[in-house]
């Protein structure tokens, strides 16, 4: 196995002693092999499985079983031994495994960019060596590690599929079973990219956010479509999927700039304390989040003073919404407009993880080169980000589709009238046919001449 899952060789900027205690190293503790043992089965072998994956068990809530207060606490070795019972796994369909527990096993929560690039690191040497790759963690900041994810691990061919539970294996009850099943098959033989499988869906990585704090469906991708959605059948979008790299080597980019802060406007708040932040020459970029398609209030002197702060300072502010769906647009309103000539960056429809995690890496690709990373803010890199038409275009210069079914978006070209509806009989209590009503007058007429010989003759008598 490669020696950065033995523990023969750890990065340098690990060894010291940061603030926080980072993942530590990886080592094997089960695979495919060791459940066709245990069960006592000799028939299917690892050879005769049709590829393999590896599985990184970083932590998370699949993996924990309630301690001695009955809080949910990770639990070393648990959740492999569970793989080992699982009789989903031991079918000939489904690839052979590996599992590397990392020690300790963490809370998503206490998850740093340091864990992120011993994920990629590991990934990235062991690229050659499987088909597809695991990684279990924490459902909270998931988003994060996946949208980071993206971009570190450059020249990528092989699926990664990020995957955890809201309610552990150790459950009766639990979603763990499927999720875990699931991405195993995707990483075996899904799309080239980084992608999260929770749910029934699988959802490009740069693209997700946590949108539910409880539901067994926690992840929504707002602004982009599933790439494969489960139910009885598979209904999947490879079509948009990320075409895999046609290098032979996958790289991991490890030099992540986290000098990036994140601020949620607040109607009426002071602005003080962001002036505060944006005066400083250690921080490198600052992700607003701003309303609608990117509208701050304009009368709030500080808040411009605070911009103009920024740019003194050579600090990027990159404007998101607080919106799920949509993106931002500066020019679309004045206020906007305002923004854009202080220097704030349009982060179009991506969502603040991939924005911030975005700008970690190209802070840490192009250091010291302010304009290549105002460049490729905008730029789609890992399909983070769409075109600004696929969520905002003039309402008079929507796609028009022409008779051969493509779109046309030229407004003078008007595509043929559609031939006129076949005529149908009008209704009867409408317009009758004549005949009928030449009928229907005949026996008024032939009623009233008998009426008036009824009266004729009564007189007589």
């Amino acid at each position: 196995m490669d020696e950065s899952l033995t523990g023969k060789s750890m990065d340098e900027s690990l060894t010291g002693k940061p603030p926080f205690k980072p993942l530590g190293l990886p080592h094997r503790i089960t695979s495919s092999n060791s459940a066709t043992n245990l069960h006592g089965t000799d028939e299917l072998d690892d050879s005769d499985r049709d590829g393999r994956v590896l599985v990184l068990l970083t932590g998370g809530t699949m993996g924990m079983k309630p301690n001695q207060r009955g809080s949910l606490e990770p639990k070393a070795g648990y959740l492999a031994e569970q793989m080992r019972l699982m009789p989903e796994l031991r079918e000939r369909r489904m690839p052979a495994y590996e599992v590397v527990e990392y020690a300790p096993l963490l809370d998503s929560a206490d998850m740093v960019p340091q864990d992120w690039r011993r994920i990629a690191q590991d990934i990235a040497q062991s690229h050659n060596q499987f088909d597809g790759f695991v990684v279990i963690m924490g459902t909270d900041t998931m988003a994060y590690c996946a949208s980071a994810l993206s971009f570190m691990l450059e020249n990528l061919s092989k699926p990664v599929v990020l995957t955890g539970s809201m309610i552990p294996f150790a459950e009766s009850y639990s979603d763990a079973r499927r999720n875990l099943v699931m991405a195993l098959i995707f990483a075996h033989a899904g799309p080239s990219e980084v992608v999260v499988f929770f749910g029934d869906r699988l959802l490009r990585g740069n693209r997700t956010t946590k949108v539910d704090a409880l539901a067994l469906s926690a992840y929504d991708s707002p602004n982009f479509p599933p790439l494969a959605s489960c139910g009885v059948a598979l209904r999947a979008r490879y079509d948009l999927a990320l075409a895999p790299s046609s290098e032979q080597r996958c790289k991991a980019f490890t030099q992540m700039e986290t000098k990036i802060l994140v601020f949620r406007m607040v109607p009426g708040f002071d602005d003080k304390a962001l002036l505060r932040c944006l005066e400083s020459d250690e921080l490198r970029a600052v992700v607003l989040e701003l309303y609608g398609t990117g509208t701050a209030p304009a009368r709030r002197a500080g808040l411009l003073k605070a911009l103009r702060a920024a740019r003194s300072h050579n600090v990027l502010v990159v404007a998101t919404t607080q919106c799920k769906r949509g993106g931002v647009v500066l020019a679309t309103y004045e206020v906007g407009r305002l923004l854009e000539e202080e220097g704030v960056v349009a982060a179009g429809d991506m969502t603040t993880e991939a924005a911030a995690t975005k700008l970690a890496y190209l802070f840490g690709r192009y250091p010291g080169d302010m304009d290549a990373v105002r460049e490729l803010v905008g730029v789609s890199l890992r399909g983070e980000i769409s075109h600004p038409d696929a969520y905002l275009r003039p309402f008079f210069e929507a796609p028009r589709y022409k008779s051969s079914g493509s779109i046309e978006s030229d407004p003078t070209k008007r595509p043929p009238a559609p031939p006129p509806a076949p005529t149908e009989p009008p209704p009867r209590d409408v317009m009758p046919p004549r005949d009928v009503v030449q009928r229907r007058r005949d026996i008024a007429l032939g009623a009233a001449i008998g009426v008036g010989v009824a009266l004729v003759l009564a007189r007589r008598r």
